[in-house]
């Protein structure tokens, strides 16, 4: 097995995705691997909705749109995303064969943390299998969408946190981005 360290360093956001499913069975396992991330009291607030249809994953995508729209009106750094949304086949998934969306239980201490901490294990977990990830967090925007809600059946005490694309992509020439020195504030 690959050491922590050395997936942790090498994990990249990945946007573009070879034409290949993944298998329910590795869906299963990277999910498994999300469950025993750390929780707040072990709340364990998180719930998964994996979308491998991609007829409903375009459906997705195109549903975000209006709400993308709005999120750059209200705030101009996001002006770069209106280029890229009006590309012919844009996906905000990056056509990846599966997205694993992770939903937290409001009701519950820090579930965001929480379940930041789920996807972290299920993108580190993707990762050591070869299997390219990317936080969407512009899908995040859908939460409140009526047909979202209805559509997945979500619980009205779920909030989307963490939307994730998977797939397979060409491992080619991947640059590693050098991270700036840690801002240690102080030693005591």
């Amino acid at each position: 097995m690959t050491d922590i360290i050395d997936i942790i360093k090498a994990r990249r956001s990945i946007r573009k995705y070879l034409d290949k499913p993944i298998s329910r069975e590795i869906v299963d396992k990277l999910v498994e691997a999300a469950k025993w991330a750390p929780s707040g009291m072990n709340e364990q607030p998180w719930g998964f909705i994996v979308v491998q249809d991609k007829l409903l994953i375009k459906e997705l995508s195109d549903r975000s749109i209006p709400y993308i729209n709005k999120m750059i009106e209200e705030n101009p750094k996001f002006i770069r995303y209106k280029k890229r949304m009006k590309a012919k086949d844009f996906s905000i998934f990056y056509h990846a064969p599966c997205v694993v969306i992770v939903l937290g239980r409001i009701e519950t201490f820090f579930y965001q943390n929480d379940c930041a901490m789920a996807a972290q294990n299920l993108m580190l977990a993707a990762a050591s299998m070869g299997i390219g990830s990317c936080w969407v967090g512009m899908m995040a925007t859908l939460d409140q969408d009526k047909w979202f809600r209805e559509k997945f059946q979500v619980p009205d005490n779920y909030r989307v946190v963490a939307p994730i694309t998977l797939g397979y992509f060409e491992n080619k020439d991947i640059p590693i981005i050098e991270r700036r020195p840690p801002e240690i504030l102080k030693y005591f």
